[in-house]
């Protein structure tokens, strides 16, 4: 339901917003947008995703490939950039107010664009290219409403949509696209799915429980939530609050992320997450953000008040880091407000009553024995046995930790013991280098070696690496299990059944049993020939193009995995 009033407390809290819009000086209805249909959403602004916030805006397609896409405004293209992972066929375009617009995952671009990417693809010999067409003095330009592309399923996408960003050209944050004026109706307010109580210490109390708590919730409103079970909980000590919630755009089936939580005790505000802008260099800090141990388990998006002390993130503001204490005897109520970019705004309230249990006693904080290992996030950690390394630089680690570490005998296919790295359920900013000695490795297979991460359930998983002086070593973002193993098969290449009788493209089924294909190239009569790659699909995509002569021709197509082993096809076919 659109909130088309709101109360002194709503606007005093809405307030902030405003300013920053008025100072970074956003520009409504400058931009158009860049479909022909109606807008809707598949994903917010800076929603949480694995390891990372959500960069732009997810637009609807229908689900549909090859939709028009426009030009938002005036400009010139300042980058193309196709991959077979991120953000697939993508294209820049600068403005001249100072703002850039970003389009990823399309099927492809215009003829003009298309063209000047295949000239550069033969030029470089590679599919995957990164140009800067204003850099070489070749602009391409644009106008507003002028088609750009087709809407897509490229890259590391998981259906047909129009990824779209706006940027500060200058500084390449990214700002919230909602915030420019679109005309994209919401008829639906936030949803709040539940919280969680979190005990800060030894000496903090959910009635008797010093465990984390779970607490449901259920609407007394249209806006306005309260808890499932009882009104005023029974607290003592310091908490951090949870809450997990989601936004809905022009439906209930699409659940996006919400664009603002800010969190009261008795009405002052301990804890503010408002999505406006951010930059790259801040998105990881999601881990940081949200309790990653749910995450990690169950899938959850619960967002914390508590700021973990490596948390950098510009959006997240905090008073106290978060943490609220009920050491008193007075009633305190706790209110949990979160909104979307229409101001549609729901309120969840509850209150706590601090009370001591039943026969408290103060726990003093127990030392760490000479022997515990303890990592400084803001430090350089080293940790070394006879046969393992594990360094980890500032930066790495968003609070202190007691490193664990523990080790048991490898299994079938591995050339070392499993060495478990302290709990996965701890997040990792930064990439740590791992070193594992490399006395079972045989010397004929030392180039074949990486390193492989194993989890709770034993599922392996390659974590790269190579042999070096003795150790195979490997950068990673995870606590887990690793252990040396080797790959020695090449690639599989399975040629599709339709070859035979399609007279514009070949299709090949690819696919690497560890490592990962590493490279590849196709010809045609010899010639280096353009293939597409669509990792996700297992799919190479050879379409009859210049380099095939009339009549019959040759076709091969080369495969190389991150440990040399090369595999080949070839083929013939008639254009």
């Amino acid at each position: 339901m659109k909130i088309k009033s709101l109360p002194l407390f709503l606007l005093l809290i809405l307030t902030p917003l405003a300013n920053l819009v008025a100072q970074i000086a956003i520009p409504k209805g400058y931009f158009s947008p860049p479909l022909n249909i109606g807008l809707a959403l598949t994903g917010s602004f800076s929603e949480v995703r694995p390891n990372h916030f959500h960069s732009g805006i997810d637009f609807s397609v229908q689900k549909k490939e090859g939709l028009p896409v426009f030009a938002v405004a005036d400009g010139f293209i300042s980058r193309i950039k196709v991959s077979p992972f991120g953000f697939g066929n993508a294209l820049y375009i600068d403005h001249p107010n100072g703002f850039t617009s970003v389009y990823g995952h399309m099927k492809g671009y215009n003829d003009t664009i298309t063209e000047y990417v295949r000239a550069n693809q033969y030029k470089l010999k590679s599919f995957e290219v990164d140009l800067f067409p204003a850099n070489k003095k070749e602009h391409i330009y644009v106008k507003k409403g002028q088609l750009i592309g087709y809407t897509g399923n490229s890259g590391s996408s998981g259906g047909a949509h129009l990824h779209f960003e706006l940027r500060n050209t200058k500084t390449e944050n990214i700002i919230n696209p909602l915030l420019f004026g679109f005309n994209l109706p919401d008829n639906y307010p936030p949803y709040i799915d539940f919280i969680k109580i979190y005990p800060e210490d030894n000496n903090s109390y959910i009635v008797s429980s010093n465990e984390v708590t779970r607490f449901n919730v259920k609407k007394s409103g249209n806006s306005t939530y309260r808890l499932a079970t009882k009104d005023t909980l029974s607290l003592w000590g310091n908490f951090s609050i949870g809450a997990q919630a989601f936004d809905f755009n022009q439906n209930l089936s699409d659940r996006n992320g919400f664009y603002s939580m800010k969190m009261f005790v008795d009405s002052a505000e301990f804890f503010s997450l408002v999505c406006d802008s951010f930059s790259f260099a801040e998105s990881r800090y999601v881990n940081a953000t949200i309790d990653f141990s749910a995450n990690y388990n169950l899938g959850s998006r619960i967002i914390k008040s508590r700021k973990l002390p490596g948390n950098h993130l510009s959006f997240l503001k905090s008073n106290k880091d978060g943490i609220v204490s009920f050491t008193d005897n007075k009633v305190h109520e706790i209110s949990i407000l979160v909104a979307d970019e229409s101001n549609n705004t729901v309120n969840l309230r509850f209150w706590v009553k601090p009370q001591k249990p039943a026969g408290f006693v103060q726990v003093p904080s127990i030392p760490e024995a000479d022997t515990a290992v303890q990592f400084k996030y803001n430090k350089f950690n080293k940790f070394e046995t006879n046969d393992l390394k594990v360094e980890i630089t500032p930066g790495c680690l968003y609070q202190d930790i007691k490193f664990t570490y523990r080790k048991r005998p490898g299994s079938k296919g591995m050339f070392s013991e499993i060495h478990y790295l302290h709990d996965p359920e701890v997040p990792i900013h930064n990439k740590i280098k791992v070193s594992i000695k490399a006395t079972g490795l045989p010397q004929n297979l030392q180039s074949k070696a990486l390193l492989v991460r194993i989890d709770r359930e034993g599922d392996r998983s390659p974590a790269g690496g190579s042999y070096e002086n003795g150790y195979v070593e490997t950068s990673t973002n995870l606590f887990d299990g690793y252990a040396i193993v080797v790959d020695t098969i090449p690639p599989i290449i399975r040629p599709s059944s339709e070859n035979a009788k399609s007279k514009s493209s070949l299709k090949f089924t690819v696919s690497d049993n560890f490592s990962g294909i590493s490279t590849y190239k196709g010809e045609v009569n010899g010639q280096w020939a353009l293939v597409e790659w669509d990792p996700k699909n297992k799919l190479m995509v050879y379409k009859f193009d210049k380099v095939a002569n009339p009549g019959k021709n040759k076709f091969s197509l080369f495969l190389e995995d991150e440990k040399g082993n090369k595999t080949s096809y070839s083929t013939t076919f008639t254009k």
